[in-house]
């Protein structure tokens, strides 16, 4: 039926034990069952008397019963303090309509606490088949739930409903629903969007399936870059709170933070001989020096940064920008900041502020090279400074270059 649901939302079917099994065959609840006697009779000259009847009616209970719950599929990767949707899928096994509450549990591992949870509830419908069906049918009939509305034990025009959903588990979508003979016959027609590929025989269960939406928010890495949440959902019914299913598998969900390490080299371009004699580190095949380097007046000095995601589990780094102050006693030189975005080649920036490619230079004072390093970068916004960072993927390293000269 239409769903009451606290928040609206494959994978296989897996249900967990629960303490009352599934209903394969049963009588719908709701259904009014009626006993008549009649009693005939005459009297001393054998003439007939009106029949005499007597009725009396019971009704049929909800029989709660374990529904079917998927397990969705592993999230990774996600990020700290961030709402994760896990979507599940739920099929009534029930001989009628009940609400499920779902609840969640965590088992985290290097993360400071358990995710957070919302705890949906969804109202399905569901019904048992009153007449056999053939195959090919398009209408059923199943009992009057003794209320001429429009909608049969919680089933409308549109829900999807399931077919015997412990065993054959045919599919199928409501498309219209008759209850004008619900009085006098005690049964009612459903007609199907299309036939049914299999038969049915009486009794057969009928529940209707829908989708759940659980938002897990995750926590806080405790150390390094990466923790899970593994995640346990269970379907607990209203109507029999000792009724319920849990995921057959947990659902893992891998946090991961970027850890960048950022450090600094130099070498002197004008006068090899003031280099030392063994680089520190070699980009495209120029050798850079952490420290030992120096220069006379005049000579060229070219800056490398390396900015480093590939620390094991890191997760994407986003909104990456530099800012380099030019050195006292130095001056910027024109045209030579060059970035390797992490694609493995260096391309020349124009540090002309505000000029669509991702470095800029601003003059003010002995001037700040800003460059938004990674994939993406943009220095378009308007003022020195106010770029769009790029991104870095795991395993991704970017390079900056630019030169000075000494006063």
């Amino acid at each position: 039926m239409k769903h009451l649901q606290k928040l609206m939302g494959g994978a296989a079917f897996i249900a967990s034990a629960a303490l009352i099994p599934s209903l394969a065959f049963a009588t719908a609840a709701n259904t009014t069952i009626t006993n008549t006697v009649t009693v005939n009779y005459t009297d001393a000259a054998s003439n007939a008397q009106p029949a005499e009847t007597a009725s009396v009616a019971i009704s049929v209970n909800l029989v709660a019963s374990a529904p079917l719950l998927t397990s969705p599929a592993d999230v990774d990767p996600t990020t700290e303090n961030t709402g994760v949707n896990l979507v599940y899928t739920i099929t009534s096994t029930a001989n009628g309509p009940d609400t499920y509450d779902f609840s969640s549990a965590d088992t985290r591992t290097n993360m400071d606490a358990d995710a957070t949870f919302t705890t949906p509830s969804i109202l399905l419908g569901a019904t048992t088949v009153a007449a056999g069906i053939t195959a090919a049918d398009t209408v059923i009939t199943v009992p009057f739930d003794g209320t001429d509305d429009g909608v049969v034990n919680g089933l409308a025009v549109g829900d999807t409903i399931v077919i015997d959903p412990t065993g054959t588990a045919e599919v199928a979508i409501i498309d219209s629903i008759d209850e004008s003979t619900g009085a006098a016959s005690n049964t009612v027609t459903i007609t199907l969007t299309a036939g049914t590929t299999n038969a049915f025989i009486y009794g057969t269960t009928i529940g209707e399936r829908d989708d759940v939406t659980v938002v897990v928010t995750t926590d806080t890495i405790t150390t390094g870059t990466s923790g899970t949440h593994s995640v346990l959902t269970t379907a607990t019914s209203d109507a029999d709170g000792a009724v319920f299913t849990t995921q057959g598998t947990a659902t893992v969900i891998t946090v991961r933070r970027p850890v960048l390490a950022v450090t600094k080299y130099v070498r002197n371009v004008s006068t090899a001989a003031f280099n030392p004699l063994v680089a520190d580190i070699t980009v495209d095949g120029v050798d850079y020096y952490a420290s030992g380097v120096s220069g006379n007046p005049t000579d060229t000095m070219q800056y490398l940064i390396v900015i480093d995601n590939s620390a094991a589990g890191a997760g994407t780094a986003n909104n990456i920008v530099v800012s380099d102050p030019i050195p006292q006693f130095t001056t910027f030189v024109a045209s030579s900041i060059e970035l390797d975005d992490g694609a493995g080649t260096f391309v020349a920036q124009d540090e002309t502020a505000d000029d669509g490619d991702a470095a800029e230079l601003d003059a003010t004072g002995n001037g700040t090279v800003y460059v938004y390093a990674g994939a993406g970068g943009d220095d378009t916004a308007v003022g020195a400074g106010n770029g769009a960072g790029g991104t870095l993927l795991a395993s991704e390293i970017s390079y900056v270059i630019f030169q000075v000269t000494i006063d």
